[in-house]
C-alpha cells in the first residue's frame, strides 16, 4: 500500500484514510501521518478518529515518540515539529463529524489555555479551507482493477467485487432481482 500512496496524489490518501476500519489500520495511518506531505485534512480524519474527547477528558503527557497505537499524540507531537501545513483538500462531515467537533470545543472551554499537558491547535478545533477531494477513476480502488485487490486484501472498505464483468453481473442479476424479473 506505501508503494501506492507514496507517489500519488494526496485526494488518494484522504480517500484511503476513510476507508480504514479500525485499529488494525494504525500502521498505515501512522505511516501517512509521518511523511512530510500529509495534508491537513488527513491529519484531521486522524486526529478525530482517535477520540480526541477521550484524552481531554482523560489527560495524559504526550508520548515523545508516539507509535501506531497513540495516533492521537502522533498528530499533536508532528504537529508542533512543522507537520500538516499543506491544507489542500477540505476536511468534510465523513472525517470530522459535527457533533464530535461541537462536543471537543464545549470540552476544551472546561479546560483553560495550558491547564493540559497538551495543545489543540486551533486548526484541528476549527478545520476550515481546502478543496473536496477528486480521486480519478483510474486510482480509486473502486474503479481500478489494479489497486482493487490491494485495498480488499487489507481489509479497506471497497465493493465486495472487483470492477470488471462480474460487478456488471452482479449489479444487473440485483436490478433484476429488485424489479421482480428474477427470484432469488
Amino acid at each position: 500500500m506505501r508503494r501506492v500512496l507514496r507517489d500519488a496524489p494526496q485526494d488518494l490518501w484522504l480517500d484511503t484514510i476513510r476507508r480504514t476500519r479500525s485499529d488494525a489500520h494504525n500502521g498505515l495511518i501512522y505511516w501517512m501521518l509521518s511523511q512530510p506531505e500529509c495534508d491537513f485534512a488527513i491529519a484531521a480524519h486522524a486526529f478525530y478518529r482517535s477520540n480526541p474527547v477521550f484524552h481531554v477528558d482523560n489527560p495524559q503527557p504526550l508520548t515523545l515518540r508516539p507509535g501506531p497505537a497513540h495516533i492521537f499524540a502522533l498528530v499533536l507531537v508532528n504537529w508542533d515539529t512543522g507537520f500538516f501545513r499543506t491544507h489542500n483538500l477540505k476536511v468534510e462531515p465523513v472525517d470530522v463529524h459535527p457533533r464530535i467537533l461541537t462536543r471537543l470545543n464545549q470540552k476544551m472551554l472546561v479546560h483553560p489555555r495550558g491547564t493540559l499537558p497538551f495543545q489543540i491547535p486551533k486548526e484541528l478545533l476549527q478545520p476550515k479551507g481546502g478543496v473536496p477531494a477528486q480521486v480519478p477513476s483510474r486510482l480509486s480502488p473502486d474503479d481500478a482493477p489494479h489497486l482493487w485487490p490491494i485495498y480488499a486484501d487489507l481489509g479497506l472498505q471497497v465493493p465486495d467485487t472487483a470492477p470488471g464483468i462480474q460487478r456488471r453481473v452482479d449489479k444487473a442479476k440485483d436490478l433484476l432481482r429488485k424489479i421482480g424479473i428474477v427470484k432469488e
